[in-house]
């Protein structure tokens, strides 16, 4: 595939098979009911009509799909087109040189093949005008939602910057006077997060998002000191390298510690657990104690937008497959994350 192209997903997915197969056949209804005489050769017509059809839309895909043809451009457009209609002709050639036993079926009553050929490349004129048009129009389409979703994600991603700034301050104000040095040591840490982790970027590696995690974990612990207990439990089989989104798993576990555990007298333990699940998805699992009955709404509501930011920027990333679920039960709290990260 050119790396320059972009092949459209509506027909290089997955599902794209049986999505053509019923338009092939919704095609294949309308031409036989067009020009069906006889009520008997209704299935007929139907099976060889929709099967040429079929034939010719995965041929187009297939070819499409192997040249990266971007119909959004004009080249791409035109060779597109060129290339239905030389799908056209080599499936009406096969079916003239099978015309033996074809004929009764494929051809009208005294059609004469060459008539056969040109008719259905008419068609195929008309059915991929269309269809580079709809392409087109779909393209572009995608591509300003593309673009209206990344702008999106940066601003909630923005939202998130300040929050963890203002947390990771307040942890290092709350350490200058009694604690001067490990102030200082948490303000180089707050440094080096900086860079690693705040960087203008929307995606980065799950080693980078967990050692940012690691970092702020760093900071809260000079604060909360044996009250911050934290129990790790990666999958050796875990796939470090895949990416996703930047400041995902770290709100999770900023809102356990500040949400949980900071408010407990005697703290608490924190899991941070990550595992691959099936169908090559990776799930986090970050869960900590809670408090007992409280009236502060601005915590709770704190909780909330930092959990409604996750979910939103969950949903502009991945169009399904991901998922962020929070249960409260037995005086835990669990925020589970499951990614559709795919990974070798």
């Amino acid at each position: 595939m050119s790396s320059g192209a972009r092949p459209d997903p509506a027909l290089c997915s997955a599902g794209s098979v049986l999505v053509l197969l019923l338009v092939s056949l919704a095609l294949a209804l309308l031409l036989v009911l067009a020009r069906l005489d006889a009520a008997g050769e209704f299935w007929q017509h139907l099976g060889l009509t929709g099967l040429f059809i079929f034939l010719v839309v995965l041929s187009v895909a297939a070819v499409y799909c192997r040249i990266g043809t971007n119909p959004d451009t004009a080249r791409g457009g035109w060779m597109l087109l060129v290339t239905i209609q030389l799908a056209v002709l080599g499936w009406s050639a096969a079916v003239v040189l099978a015309a033996d036993w074809l004929r009764p079926l494929a051809l009208e009553a005294h059609e004469a093949p060459t008539f056969f050929v040109v008719r259905n490349m008419g068609i195929g004129v008309v059915v991929g005008t269309l269809a580079v048009r709809y392409l087109a129009l779909q393209a572009r389409w995608r591509a300003q939602v593309e673009a209206e979703a990344n702008a999106r994600m940066k601003s909630l991603q923005a939202r998130i910057h300040p929050h963890f700034l203002f947390n990771a301050l307040n942890t290092i104000s709350s350490l200058i006077h009694d604690k001067p040095n490990e102030a200082e040591q948490a303000t180089l840490d707050l440094s080096d997060l900086l860079r690693s982790g705040l960087r203008e970027r929307s995606r980065h590696s799950i080693d980078e998002e967990l050692e940012l995690v690691r970092g702020y974990l760093r900071i809260e612990s000079l604060r909360l000191g044996e009250r911050l207990e934290v129990d790790w439990q990666l999958a050796d089989d875990l796939p470090l390298d895949a990416e996703l989104p930047v400041l995902l798993i770290q709100p999770l576990v900023e809102n356990a510690v500040v949400h949980g555990i900071a408010r407990l007298p005697a703290g608490g333990r924190l899991l941070i657990r990550g595992e691959r699940t099936r169908r090559g998805r990776i799930r986090f699992l970050v869960e900590n104690p809670l408090p007992g009955e409280t009236d502060d709404a601005g915590q709770e509501k704190g909780n909330r937008m930092a959990l409604d930011n996750v979910r939103q920027r969950l949903a502009l990333a991945w169009e399904e497959g991901a998922r962020l679920r929070t249960r409260q039960e037995d005086g835990r709290f669990s925020a589970e994350l499951v990614l559709p990260v795919s990974a070798d």
